[in-house]
């Protein structure tokens, strides 16, 4: 249940960089606390999801300790599936062990997956995260949720309700904001909430960048919701849109700082250069205003258009002085009286792999580890950002979280109708900014 991305050079998770490494770090681990572990001490995973982001959280997963073995898979689509399997099992030969018939194919799949396995990881569109997770947390098992986590308020009140059971059964749970276990992020971030750069006033973050990723075109036999689904960052209703789906990592290292989430939204947004036929259905450009009870303001910018100047970063002012971070260049500088540069660790820490480490060293020693809650509400931040955009009115935080509308849909097999379809002419017509009832 994911987009047909090439896995054969998933750069994302970065494949073949941290395997060896990541393993030897836990080899020390005991799995006799590990509830669900095999008799032979070998930890069942599961995937849901196989496309680009479900393949290379697994292969991280996989990387994190000695003892386990992919054993069940969940598609839509058995090719996505098997090109996922094939190349999980080049990287780690003895730990794919996905028989057929725990290759599972259809949207009941991930039930089946979480059966058979110990940790699973839902990387489906989020559209499907909140149903999958609270079957996770039903079975017992513990989970790896890529972000986002919903699409929606509803999606959120579920994750949220969710995560409580899943607390009171003790299970772990990891979600995709890597930013969290970068040692960059985590130093810079002491520092500012230590004081260097003394009250914070506001903050700005961006993901402004240019083209989206690579469109898949319509394929004979397809049906609309196949295509949709092939597409799933160029639909809204499947990704959240690019404010929810790219700028929620921004947005989570804002909220992170402050400790808290923001009381209300206002902005703009709009689709410049993302129309037509090969446009699908969400916005291109956002610029959303958060205040936060302190009266803290975060202006958030997310963009989707070429040729133009990209900077993706998160910056945060204060009464001394500012933090600006860059990820990609792990670039953290704090300037004023207590400047600070971050001195690059060596070797680098990834943060992709090093949150499945974490997940997994929680889970062998049995300590709490439950990242749903933060995962959530700092989704639901993003997407209070995009119901502030498409309704073009002042939201607050208790209303939009309150809020009804139902962005996405779930299905119970291919045959069904995605929520928005093509007009005579082949294009998807976005709302009207103004009209929109985000509540």
């Amino acid at each position: 249940m994911n987009t047909p991305l090439d896995t054969t050079s998933i750069n994302r998770r970065r494949f073949l960089r941290t395997t060896t490494g990541a393993a030897a770090a836990l080899s020390a681990l005991s799995v006799e606390r590990f509830a669900h572990a095999a008799e032979n001490n070998t930890i069942k995973l599961g995937m849901i999801g196989c496309g680009g982001r479900g393949t290379g959280a697994t292969n991280q997963a996989l990387a994190a300790i000695p003892n386990i073995q992919l054993v069940a898979v969940g598609e839509l689509f058995q090719d996505i599936a098997e090109r996922a399997i094939k190349n999980l099992s080049a990287t780690h030969s003895t730990k794919v062990d996905v028989t057929p018939d725990r290759l599972f194919l259809g949207f009941d799949a991930y039930k089946k997956v979480i059966a058979a396995c110990d940790v699973v990881v839902c990387a489906t569109p989020p559209t499907y995260r909140p149903m999958m997770f609270e079957e996770a947390v039903k079975q017992g098992k513990h989970a790896f949720l890529e972000k986002p986590v919903a699409v929606d308020a509803i999606g959120i009140r579920r994750v949220l309700a969710a995560a409580e059971e899943a607390k009171k059964k003790n299970l772990k749970v990891g979600v995709g904001l890597q930013r969290r276990h970068k040692p960059g992020y985590l130093e810079a971030v002491k520092r500012v909430q230590d004081g260097a750069i003394g009250d914070v006033v506001y903050g700005r973050t961006f993901w402004d960048m240019g083209a989206a990723r690579a469109f898949v075109p319509r394929k004979e036999g397809w049906n609309e919701l196949e295509f949709q689904l092939h597409n799933q960052f160029y639909f809204a209703w499947l990704c959240g849109d690019i404010i929810v789906d790219q700028g929620l990592h921004n947005i989570d290292v804002f909220n992170w700082i402050k400790g808290t989430y923001p009381v209300t939204a206002k902005g703009v947004c709009g689709a410049e250069v993302r129309r037509g036929k090969d446009a699908g259905w969400l916005m291109d450009h956002y610029a959303i205003e958060y205040e936060y009870a302190d009266g803290t303001r975060l202006f958030h910018q997310n963009r989707q258009i070429p040729d133009c100047f990209n900077y993706v970063a998160e910056n945060a002012h204060g009464t001394k002085g500012s933090l600006e971070c860059i990820n990609d260049r792990t670039i953290f500088n704090i300037t004023g009286p207590n400047e600070w540069k971050y001195q690059k660790e060596v070797p680098t820490v990834d943060p992709y792999q090093q949150e499945h480490n974490d997940l997994f060293k929680a889970i062998l020693n049995n300590e709490p580890y439950m990242e749903a809650e933060r995962g959530a509400k700092s989704t639901m931040t993003a997407i209070m950002g995009r119901m502030a955009g498409w309704s073009g009115q002042l939201l607050k935080w208790d209303d939009a979280i309150a809020s009804e509308v139902a962005f996405g849909k779930e299905f119970k097999d291919l045959s069904g109708e995605p929520p928005i379809l093509p007009n005579a002419e082949g294009n998807y017509t976005l709302p009207t900014i103004g009209k929109y009832k985000a509540i």
